[in-house]
């Protein structure tokens, strides 16, 4: 079978459609974040399913993360501190066998310190977050603003940041609650997953 699915990522600072059945002679799982897909291709009369059956879930890799924007393309202000600042919608390939929960951060490269985003709790077979949303079930952690949730790229007047959003493929349950501290619940992903991937994305600011 062969899916494609979309996404989105971002950042820092000052701050249905029912899946078509399987088609026993696909293989090809991966999902391509060297091109931005366009809506025709995501959404064809309907809304995109955001979890698959856990039977569909793939034991190999190649695995990735798509965002609206090619990966090291420039963020949508939609999704930034000087817009709607709504966490991107995303995707990502189907999880390896394993996986028992699946979780997506945000971090500024250039400021590491920065908490923007941690989402956890996602079931095992969850292939997308909406717009702006957060799924039944799943946690988020105090960003650096000091709210709980999405908080997006924000660097300085005058600067041009990178972003990088993960997803983590989770071997146990995180365990994680709403609210815990940002660094802590990356550390505790970093330390569980068995696998991931990533997506990145550059915001600047004019200077004052």
């Amino acid at each position: 079978m062969s899916l494609t699915l979309v996404a989105v990522v971002s950042s820092c600072n000052d701050d249905g459609r029912t899946l078509r059945e399987p088609d026993p002679d696909a293989q090809d799982l991966s999902i391509s974040t060297t091109a931005a897909p366009t809506m025709p291709e995501i959404i064809d009369g309907g809304a995109l399913p955001n979890t698959i059956p856990l039977d569909t879930l793939p034991a190999e890799e190649p695995l990735a993360l798509t965002a609206p924007w090619r990966d090291g393309a420039a963020i949508d202000e939609r999704h930034t501190c000087d817009d709607a600042n709504l966490a991107p919608a995303l995707s990502w390939s189907p999880a390896p066998v394993g996986t028992v929960e699946i979780a997506l951060t945000m971090v500024d490269v250039d400021a590491p310190e920065f908490t923007h985003w941690v989402l956890a709790g996602l079931a095992p077979n969850t292939i997308a977050v909406s717009e702006g949303t957060v799924p039944v079930g799943a946690v988020e952690a105090l960003n650096s603003v000091g709210t709980i949730g999405y908080t997006g790229p924000c660097p300085p007047a005058g600067s041009t940041h990178t972003y990088v959003v993960t997803v983590h493929y989770l071997g146990e349950q995180s365990g994680l609650d709403d609210g815990e501290s940002g660094p802590a619940m990356i550390e505790r992903l970093n330390d569980i997953q068995v696998a991931s991937a990533e997506v990145s994305g550059t915001f600047s600011r004019p200077a004052n």
